[in-house]
């Protein structure tokens, strides 16, 4: 049943493929269409009515009639919506509301539709698989995946709607094949505690054999299995010896009865697993699912920093970056494994981008899909199927090529997690470049970090909060603190010039005790994040949760 389903998969994707590689040469008319489509369908909803969405003829009309927007502009709109409200952002019925992460600030509730959520899921459902057997074809095996996913319903609305992390309404819509696909039974992707869920992914995961790939929605959450593999090893190999889940693990009764039925005592495989566990876990990936060929998950930009510890337990498999996609919209696609660009999907939203340069932070012009020019740098705003309009998420993309005539970008970082004391703007971008130069220059095991503007001095610095593996010395500490620092101003050249200006001071860094970043997950857990679209803030200026943990775990 699986290889039926893989194949139908691919053959859909070869389908959607087709689709897509007509609608790329042509991306500014499928782009527009889908923007008279959006506006066409909600001109009789309050917003269309009030922005009189039925006299727009251009894309021109269209900027000038309907401004730009954020989540302010929308909130008591989609608050009406989340208490029953109908027709009020758009004409169709909302089937859930998708929840943010948060990490930028508070969490936004994104309206989903039953349009959008399809136009979406042919694309991660069907090309993702097609792209992946394109690139892997040689030595695919039909083989289940480790897809480390959940369908969490975190709360209800006063309105009685879901509110759920997006990936949860995706896999919520196709529960009725997951068996065939994905090694975690239905029952696992319920369970709210990360490291129970993890550990039971690992246990199912483990026993089969002909594991064709491990996917994550972040490439942080396939980090943490490693280490739950690593640090529970003993373990799971007891429950597939016995066929039983043990009685330490954190799940309820009912929860355990039901994952039990589907176990079988397996002394042959857990004899093999020690074996391999006992050579130690450098590869381990490789030398226990021998048939494994990639692990697809998010990663590049600030996720980079975890690149190198997954390739320790993978021995560098391959990592295929598949989709950048955001609560709002399925925003881009990954044709290729050895690259983390992404192809712009045309029919799924409408684009526009804001250039941005040095001194037009205040510009309101946006560019169209088609002219957008290679090298530049770009803010996305999204006109999305349900009920966001000239809406700006906060990414900024950097455009890198073209395929056929549609914009290939790289994600670079979000607006809003950008450190500017004195108008240097370091962004992600800059952080991630000198953290994973500094790293490897100290031979450092770094677990996380996250940051703070300190003006507490004059002048003002940067503090570096680094939860690390290795016990440095205090002469090291004192080494890091330069390394990185020059390797900020490498990467920032305004940071530089603040440097040298005597604007800036010097960059502090403190170092965090063992587990407190598993602490800050936990604490983002309890606000309704789905567990596995946790995102370590890496600016932590307003979040009183995070600090009061992190001051409590100073070293």
């Amino acid at each position: 049943m699986s290889k039926v389903l893989y194949k139908i998969a691919i053959e859909g994707g070869a389908i959607v493929k087709r689709k897509f590689d007509r609608e790329t040469q042509n991306c500014r008319v499928v782009n527009s269409q889908v923007l008279f489509k959006i506006l066409r369908g909600n001109s009789k909803s309050e917003i269309g009515t009030k922005l009189n969405f039925g006299d727009i003829k251009s894309i021109e009309d269209f900027k000038k009639q309907v401004p730009l927007s954020e989540y302010s502009d929308h909130e008591n709109y989609i608050e009406r919506m989340a208490n029953g409200e109908k027709n009020i952002l758009t004409s169709e019925d909302v089937e859930y509301f998708g929840h943010t992460s948060g990490t930028t600030g508070k969490q936004k509730l994104i309206p989903s539709t039953k349009k959008s959520r399809k136009i979406a899921s042919k694309y991660m459902a069907l090309l993702t698989n097609k792209f992946s057997y394109d690139n892997f074809k040689e030595n695919w095996n039909y083989g289940k995946g480790l897809m480390i996913a959940d369908i969490v319903m975190t709360t209800y609305t006063k309105g009685g709607m879901p509110i759920c992390a997006a990936t949860s309404g995706g896999m919520n819509g196709i529960r009725h094949i997951l068996p065939y696909l994905y090694t975690s039974p239905i029952e696992v992707m319920k369970i709210k505690d990360k490291e129970a869920a993890l550990y039971l992914h690992l246990l199912f995961g483990l026993a089969e054999a002909r594991l064709l790939y491990i996917s994550g929605v972040f490439v942080s959450n396939i980090l943490d299995l490693f280490r739950v593999l690593e640090s529970k090893n003993q373990d799971l190999v007891r429950d597939i010896r016995r066929g039983r889940i043990n009685n330490n693990l954190n799940i309820d009764g009912s929860t355990r009865k039901n994952l039990n039925k589907l176990l079988t005592p397996n002394a042959s495989r857990a004899d093999k697993l020690e074996y391999e566990f006992k050579k130690g876990f450098k590869g381990i990936a490789r030398r226990i699912w021998p048939s494994l060929l990639y692990i697809a998950t998010v990663t590049g930009a600030n996720f980079s920093i975890y690149d190198d510890k997954i390739n320790y337990y993978t021995d560098s498999l391959p990592i295929y970056s598949p989709a950048y996609a955001a609560t709002e919209a399925m925003i881009g696609i990954n044709p290729y494994v050895n690259k983390i660009r992404y192809v712009i999907i045309p029919d799924t939203a409408f684009y526009e981008f804001i250039p941005i340069e040095e001194g037009t932070e205040g510009s309101q012009y946006t560019f169209c899909l088609d002219e957008l020019k290679v090298g530049k740098k770009y803010e996305i705003v999204i006109t999305n199927y349900a009920g966001l309009y000239r809406y700006r998420i906060g990414d900024v993309i950097k455009v890198v090529g073209f395929y056929n005539n549609c914009p290939e970008v790289e994600f670079l970082y979000r607006k809003n997690q950008v450190l500017n004391m004195v108008s240097e703007k370091t962004n992600e971008e800059h952080l991630t470049n000198a953290i994973r130069n500094t790293v490897k220059q100290l031979n450092l095991n770094l677990v996380d970090y996250t940051t703070i503007p300190d003006n507490s001095i004059t002048p003002g610095r940067y503090i570096f909060y680094f939860e690390l593996k290795n016990n440095i010395y205090n002469y090291k500490a004192e080494l890091l603190e330069e390394t990185l620092d020059r390797e900020i101003r490498n990467s920032n050249l305004a940071y530089d010039r603040a440097r040298n200006n005597k604007k800036l001071g010097r960059v502090k860094v403190i170092l965090l005790a063992p587990n407190t970043f598993n602490l800050i997950k936990e604490s983002l857990l309890n606000k309704g994040i789905s567990k596995n679209q946790i995102k370590i803030p890496r600016v932590i200026i307003n979040n009183k949760n995070i600090l009061s943990i992190i001051n409590k775990n100073k070293m």
